[in-house]
């Protein structure tokens, strides 16, 4: 998946269950629950705590799960910039050849206007009480590279 926040990317995969979904999100969501909290409060106590790392393990280890045990799944996160794709699919790449595993990328790029997406943000936050601050947002829109093939993607979707 490839986007910004609101733009769509956790909606397409709730509706695409024949993949396993990797999401450090979905962490942050269980961790909420568990101490009976909201998903921002989650997050601030993540970040105070210091506890990314924990996080980010988590993510990685059920990605190398579903590559070990051909299992297809997606990646819900935001991967905005050409490096951090290029990065993440060389290192998800070699860790499937170093296990006798092929390996095929997609990308999901979801390229919606601003006011889509900000409407998407304030109706999720009434709902969910899921919050993004608004300078946030605009780096995330900023900061945005559009994914292209040579970055190791096999094909590319483009939802706009």
């Amino acid at each position: 998946m490839v986007g910004v926040s609101g733009s769509g990317k956790t909606t397409w995969v709730n509706s695409h269950k024949e993949y396993i979904a990797c999401s450090t999100d979905s962490i942050i969501e269980q961790l909420a629950e568990s101490m009976g909290i909201s998903y921002t409060e989650a997050f601030d106590y993540i970040q105070n705590k210091k506890k990314f790392d924990y996080i980010t393990t988590k993510f990685f280890e059920k990605i190398h799960e579903c590559i070990l045990n051909d299992k297809d799944f997606v990646i819900d996160r935001t991967h905005l910039k050409r490096n951090v794709r290029f990065s993440l699919i060389s290192e998800l790449k070699t860790f499937a050849m170093e296990n006798g595993k092929h390996l095929e990328l997609s990308a999901v790029s979801f390229e919606l206007p601003k006011n889509t997406i900000f409407e998407r943000l304030k109706n999720r936050e009434k709902k969910t009480g899921k919050f993004i601050p608004k300078e946030v947002l605009l780096e995330q829109i900023n900061s945005f590279d559009i994914p292209t093939i040579d970055e190791g993607f096999d094909t590319i979707q483009r939802i706009t």
